[in-house]
């Protein structure tokens, strides 16, 4: 019971962007890259002559990773957390 609920929590992670990092049989980490806002930044790289480009290629370089650590605490329940 216990891999089949592990099992439907990581799908629901996967359907939003989600992928696997890694797993074991009591863990899974799950990671998403956050995405940049092209319209925007694209807008504002026009609108300043080239200036914001700077900042568009510091967040490129610098890319932010949303991770989450499913731990199974037995019974079909889990641990969640946040790194």
């Amino acid at each position: 019971m216990t891999n089949q609920a592990m099992d439907a929590e990581v799908a629901s992670y996967v359907s939003r962007g989600y992928g696997v990092e890694s797993r074991t049989r009591s863990q899974v980490v799950l990671v998403r890259t956050r995405r940049m806002g092209w319209f925007w930044n694209s807008i504002l790289v026009l609108l300043t002559g080239g200036l914001w480009l700077i900042y568009v290629i510091y967040r490129l370089a610098n890319r932010k990773v949303d991770r989450v650590v499913l731990t199974s605490a037995g019974r079909g329940a889990f641990k969640r957390s946040k790194g």
